[in-house]
């Protein structure tokens, strides 16, 4: 089994949007209205960028979501 990949998670609440970005996959960044939706649109571009980056997928690739979220409370 491989190294997971991990993915930076953060909310923009300007916006309103997730937005992700990684170290681990060169060109990953994207953004969703909700998280299910983030993490759906990730795992789907993960091929497509390890392709553009010379690799092949002949496993499954393991993605490791790291949240960040920043409530204020009182």
């Amino acid at each position: 089994m491989s190294e997971p990949r991990r993915i930076q998670v953060a909310y923009d609440a300007e916006a309103q949007v997730w937005w992700a970005e990684s170290d681990d996959l060169a060109g990953l960044v994207s953004e969703a209205p909700t998280l299910d939706a983030l993490f759906d649109r990730v795992a789907a571009v993960v091929p497509d960028l390890l392709a553009a980056g010379g690799g092949v997928v002949h496993q499954p690739i393991t993605l490791e979501f790291c949240v960040i979220r920043h409530i204020e409370t009182v």
